[in-house]
């Protein structure tokens, strides 16, 4: 076939079918083999004996510190021993004579495994190529499934109706799960965030509400009787409210926003006179602390006056007598009063002036009253004796006092 022939092959239907068939085939091939890694790439073999390798399969990886190295080539049975031959991608990776193959672990919980390989200690050289690790360095493999036989057959059978029950339910909930996983990270960031909070302070907080919960639950222990009866109040209570087809409630919840609005209104109404009667109260309290304080002797004052109080009426009846006399002397005594008051209104000029000297007045009659209150043996209460002095003179100038002093300059 010519150049020419072969690219109008090529370009015909026919061809371009063939080639897309043979690039899918290769990607085919290429993505099974993709577990053991690029193809024909140079490869490190290592052989482990294992006491048990169920569950182990060939293509499962390889791990060195969580990290995947390489895969399970094959499984061989050689003189009773069974070998896993491991293939690792870095044909440089560094192994030691004291390599373990930790263990054969699940990766997932459909019964995948996976090898975890320990390369081992420097100090102890390099691992042959033709060297096998030994069992005594390998862990037995791990099965999920092992993991039931601890439970009885009982326990067994009640866990896989469990699971049954579970799944069945499940049916017919792949949006509800769907929306679960989709709301799982914030969910668990709040979990998260909860649990911040319960492990805040060392727990103690947390200890606390425990203790305290404890202690209540204990308390509700002792009332049984009492929880029982108000449980079944409260179903009289909501019976009532399912009365007629839950209409009158419905009724009410219809009208309770126009009802709430009212409320608020009216209490947004009370916070002024609210706001004054703290006012009032603050101003109160002193009168009302001394009122109280005062309480125990007004009581037995109270207590202390019956007896004044019963001798009032006798007390009464005998001054009957003078108070009608003195209404007489108090009618004979009107024109004296009317002329008392006219003396009054005369004398206001003078006493206005006066007045002003009153406490001179009240200081000479002080000592008029010292003056006249002793006598001696003759019988002689006043002596009045004449002291002359410059005034009387009649010098001008000479007077040193004012014969018309002001108000409280007679002293």
């Amino acid at each position: 076939m010519t150049d020419n022939a072969l690219l109008s092959w090529l370009r015909s239907p026919l061809g371009i079918g063939t080639a897309v068939l043979v690039l899918f085939g290769g990607a085919v091939v290429f993505g099974l083999n993709a577990t053991h890694g690029m193809p024909l790439a140079e490869r490190r073999e290592v052989r482990v004996e294992f006491d048990d390798l169920s569950g182990l399969n060939t293509g499962d990886d390889v791990r060195i510190a969580g990290n995947r190295v390489g895969y399970v080539d094959e499984l061989l049975l050689e003189d009773g021993r069974a070998i896993a031959v491991l293939k690792l991608d870095d044909p440089d990776t560094k192994l030691y004579e004291n390599a373990e193959a930790a263990r054969i672990s699940d990766r997932s919980g459909l019964g995948q495994k996976f090898v975890t390989l320990d390369p081992g200690d420097p100090s102890t050289g390099p691992l042959r190529g033709d060297e096998v690790i030994p069992a005594s360095q390998t862990v037995k493999t791990e099965d999920i499934n092992e993991l039931l036989d601890v439970l009885d057959p009982k326990t067994r059978e009640a866990a896989a109706t469990t699971l049954q029950n579970l799944g069945g339910g499940m049916i017919g909930h792949e949006q509800d799960l769907h929306e679960l996983a989709r709301n799982a990270p914030g969910i668990l960031t709040s979990t998260g965030e909860v649990s911040e909070a319960l492990a805040a302070q060392g727990g103690v907080p947390l200890g606390d509400m425990l203790e305290s919960a404890d202690r209540l639950s204990g308390r509700l222990a002792t009332r049984d009787d009492e929880l029982a009866a108000l449980v079944d109040e409260m179903a009289v209570t909501v019976d009532a409210f399912g009365a007629d087809d839950g209409n009158q409630v419905r009724a009410s919840l219809d009208q309770a926003p126009d009802t709430l609005d009212a409320a608020h209104s009216a209490l947004t109404g009370l916070d002024e006179p609210l706001a004054d009667l703290a006012v009032a109260m603050r101003q109160v309290r002193p009168g009302a602390t001394a009122l109280g304080r005062a309480t125990p002797d007004l009581r037995a004052f109270l207590r202390e006056s019956l007896t004044p109080l019963r001798k009032v009426p006798g007390v009464n009846e005998d001054a009957e007598r003078g108070v009608v006399a003195l209404d007489g002397l108090v009618t004979d005594l009107r024109p004296l009063v009317h002329q008392l008051i006219k003396t009054g209104d005369s004398a206001a000029p003078v006493a206005s002036v006066v007045g002003d000297y009153a406490e001179d007045i009240a200081y000479f009659h002080t000592n008029a009253s010292g003056a006249l209150s002793s006598g001696d043996r003759a019988g002689h209460w006043l002596r009045i004796l004449l002291l002359p002095g410059t005034e009387s003179l009649g010098v001008p100038g000479a007077a040193t006092r004012d014969p018309y002093p002001a108000p409280g300059e007679t002293r």
